[in-house]
């Protein structure tokens, strides 16, 4: 159920909106989940003056298909975006989204300004695409660096001088100059940074809060190297796959490695226990902090802060170290999906509208974001199809909501359900299997699958993660039923094992579609 939100409200103004996304970023690295190493002074003011949602989890493990969510409000089996897309598919102008309602288009027909500046992600990023009126992006999802980089400035490419979130940063805030208070906007800042994966992390890092972190190590995770991070290594290295367009300027042939794949995994491991890897990883976090208090600012200087939702979150979280990882769920065989790879900051502010340092304990699905951005505009009318989420608008008011029972993941092979209580993790088609009691083992270190005395619990999730998926996923795009995928799977060499389970099924392909409009 949608609760309508007026934007009558607002006197007759519809409220501006700017979603500010970030890359790997998991809750516990951000102040305002209790972090007291990391810097994040400006997102700990979002939180000061808005509500801080304290559950809020990534559905997907990677990229591209939590980023499809986050404008979709539909799963990876639903899009069909699976893993991490190229950005060269052979179909000009290629869309992965663009025959389902989005968050930009949506807004775009109904009269906002909408501005896309940062990492895109999901599709050929030569030219705007889901209705975006103005388009700064950068061709590659992979960052290879912060420096020097190569953008697509509405049409125009060119190397930027600045450091890159500097630079999205800046262009974040000539977007904002430029609109008026008679015609609401959309703002999508989507930061490339602080990214956290190698090759990039082991590069000394320069930036102008690196040196802070070198005389102010973090303390690091020391936990052994996972056997998922070993088992992906041993794979990595009997690979010749160089992982296409997604890994180019990986240099794996500088290291000496057999294949791109080889690079990362051992990167990986690299990053484990590695103090220089960590202060690029929270330096780069602190630049982007920089970059929201340079947004909040310009939105005041513009007399724009008080009818302007700003929603600060990350497309999915990263182990820098805890349970033998490093990096999201793609650094790891199986896949991982452990709370620091779901767990993610989710935080709304708009003063006079949201409780100025609330916070919501409810559980909340990345799917959930999108319903909730449009409900909170006045358009619960404009239904995402086939979402399973909610919105959560009546707790943005203070309203107690009884929402979700369950948080759900699926990354590939691997899927997840989370409840109060418990986490499930099954990987198909025959495990591993994980299963954690929350209460009593937090941080996910005692697997419980298999065991007798939890049995009934164990098969009572099962069954509710087969019912969720059996239920909303398209039978095309449902990898464990034989579905497939747009434009990638899995990469490395292992779509061979979907040619083999299933007989007839279809390699991932791209196709052109009729875009969604209203």
């Amino acid at each position: 159920m949608l609760f309508s939100f007026s934007f009558f409200a607002f006197g007759n103004q519809q409220p501006n909106v700017v979603v500010v996304l970030v890359d790997n970023v998991p809750a516990q690295l951000i102040g305002a989940y209790g972090n007291r190493h990391v810097k994040t002074p400006n997102i700990d003011q979002l939180a000061d003056e808005g509500m801080t949602f304290d559950r809020a989890f990534a559905t997907s493990g990677v990229c591209s298909p939590t980023r499809a969510t986050l404008l979709t409000g539909l799963l990876p089996s639903q899009t069909g975006v699976h893993n991490a897309l190229p950005s060269e598919v052979g179909v000009a102008d290629w869309a992965a989204v663009g025959e389902f309602r989005s968050l930009p288009q949506t807004l775009a027909d109904a009269g906002y300004r909408t501005g896309l500046v940062g990492k895109y992600h999901l599709g050929v990023p030569d030219q705007s695409q889901l209705g975006f009126d103005s388009w700064v992006t950068f061709a590659s999802g992979h960052t290879s660096s912060f420096h020097d980089v190569v953008v697509i400035d509405n049409g125009k490419h060119y190397r930027t001088k600045k450091h890159i979130t500097d630079f999205w940063t800046d262009r974040a805030v000539d977007f904002i100059k430029k609109q008026d208070k008679k015609q609401p906007f959309f703002l999508y800042l989507s930061y490339n940074g602080p990214y956290m994966l190698p090759p990039l992390v082991l590069e000394t890092a320069k930036n102008r809060h690196a040196e802070f972190y070198r005389k102010n190590p973090a303390p690091m995770p020391r936990d052994p190297i996972h056997p998922f991070l070993q088992n992906f290594v041993r794979m990595a290295d009997a690979s010749s796959d160089g992982g296409g367009e997604f890994l180019k300027g990986w240099r794996a042939e500088e290291q000496g490695h057999s294949s791109r794949w080889a690079e990362v995994a051992w990167g990986m491991v690299r990053s484990l226990n590695n103090p220089e890897a960590m202060v690029h990883a929270l330096s780069e976090l602190t630049m982007v902090d920089d970059g929201v208090g340079r947004l909040m600012a310009t939105l005041k200087a513009q007399g724009l802060d008080k009818n302007t939702l700003v929603l600060f979150t990350s497309d999915q979280g990263a182990a820098l170290g805890e349970h033998g990882l490093w990096g999201n769920s793609s650094a790891s065989l199986p896949t991982a999906a452990y709370d620091e790879n779901m767990h993610v900051p989710l935080i709304l502010r708009q003063p006079g509208r949201i409780a100025e340092g609330a916070r919501g304990n409810q559980l909340i699905n990345q799917f959930d974001i999108a319903p909730t951005v449009l409900d909170y505009v006045g358009m619960a009318d404009r239904v995402f199809a086939n979402t399973p989420g909610l919105s959560f608008v009546p707790a943005l008011q203070g309203e107690t909501v009884e929402g979700h029972k369950a948080v759900f993941f699926e990354y590939m092979r691997t899927r997840a359900i989370r409840t109060d209580r418990w986490k499930l993790v099954k990987r198909f088609p025959e495990g591993p299997d994980e299963l954690y009691d929350l209460k009593s083992d937090p941080h996910e270190y005692q697997n419980l699958a298999g065991q007798a005395q939890v049995a009934d619990i164990e098969r009572s999730l099962a069954e509710d993660l087969n019912v969720f998926f059996t239920k909303h996923a398209n039978p095309r795009f449902d990898v464990w039923r034989g579905g497939s995928a747009k434009a990638v799977m899995e990469y490395g060499g292992r779509n061979q094992f979907y040619e083999s389970y299933f007989p007839d099924w279809v390699e991932p392909s791209v196709q052109e579609v009729t875009q969604f409009r209203d």
